[in-house]
């Protein structure tokens, strides 16, 4: 199978990409960039947007009946059925534990630490792929600065498939702790999406750090930080004795950065106005415990 590594002189953006406000000329070039169907395993796919391969080593992948083969272990592509077999025979990874380093186990599923600058054409061709699923999505080939934390799921045969991931940058002076996250289609609605924000706070919480994703977030990922955020507030309400609580001792017990905890805390309608324009406060007797998703605990036995 061919594969290509870009350097960052050689590298090209994220171009072709169109928002949905494109024009109709825009909107024709979006759809022939966008590739027919990916073949990912026994999953095919029809991507829902267009993503940064190589025209030349795609072939006719993005025709209306075009087809893209994904390798499921090492990510790489080839729109010839043939040379994914061929490379299937020798690819090391669909023998071998997943890149990186383990830093979560739960026996079904795994967490790998993957360095960008140690692996950087297996993360390439993991962004290219993600690529195809999310809009906002920038980054592609300069990953070096980038760590990968790959969701890897074990089968009955200790075959090993990774089905989503999250990165997040190195050094962020911001202190974001999620770059992009991604659950693969084959794999949604398994409550993984959540698996990998919890982790995402844990490292922050690990590494003593207020932790935040990167803005804008999509509705979608507005809605399971929301859900988190308010799991996590929510648990320290419960347990707290104090009869008042602040924004700031919120985000030091839950490691979400004030301004989040204050956004949360607007969503769950607790945060109230004070009498005659006096400072907004926290009521603590009109909480939903309904808002309280346990499946957003991490065991710790497992990190």
């Amino acid at each position: 199978m061919r594969s290509h590594t870009l350097s960052p002189s050689n590298s090209t953006p994220d171009s072709n990409h169109v928002s949905s406000a494109a024009g109709a000329k825009d909107k024709e070039k979006k759809d022939k960039d966008l590739i027919g169907t990916v073949v990912l395993g026994n999953h095919s796919i029809v991507p829902w947007y267009s993503s940064s391969y190589p025209k030349k080593l795609i072939g006719d992948a993005c025709s209306e009946n075009g087809k893209l083969y994904i390798c499921e272990y090492c990510f790489k592509y080839t729109p010839e059925i043939a040379r994914l077999q061929g490379h299937q025979k020798f690819c090391t990874l669909s023998r071998e534990e997943s890149p990186g380093t383990k830093v979560y186990d739960s026996g079904l599923y795994s967490i790998y630490e993957v360095d960008g600058s140690e692996h950087p054409l297996f993360c390439q061709n993991l962004c290219l792929f993600a690529k195809l699923f999310l809009d906002t999505k920038s980054v592609c080939y300069e990953v070096e600065s980038f760590l990968f934390y790959t969701l890897v799921e074990t089968d009955q045969f200790g075959v090993q498939r990774v089905v989503g991931f999250f990165s997040k940058e190195k050094f962020s002076w911001d202190d974001y702790n999620l770059a992009c996250i991604i659950v693969f289609p084959p794999y949604q609605r398994r409550g993984l999406g959540k698996l990998l924000i919890s982790f995402s706070f844990e490292l922050s919480r690990l590494d003593k750090k207020l932790g935040s994703p990167e803005k804008p977030l999509s509705d979608l990922g507005k809605q399971g930080y929301l859900a988190y955020w308010s799991t996590r507030i929510a648990q320290v309400i419960m347990q707290t004795k104090k009869e008042s609580i602040s924004i700031n001792e919120l985000s030091e017990a839950t490691c979400i950065q004030p301004e989040d905890v204050r956004v949360t805390l607007e969503h769950m309608g607790v945060m109230v106005a004070g009498e005659e324009g006096g400072k907004p406060h926290i009521r603590l007797d009109i909480w939903d415990k309904g808002q309280v998703d346990e499946s957003f605990n991490l065991n710790p036995e497992y990190v």
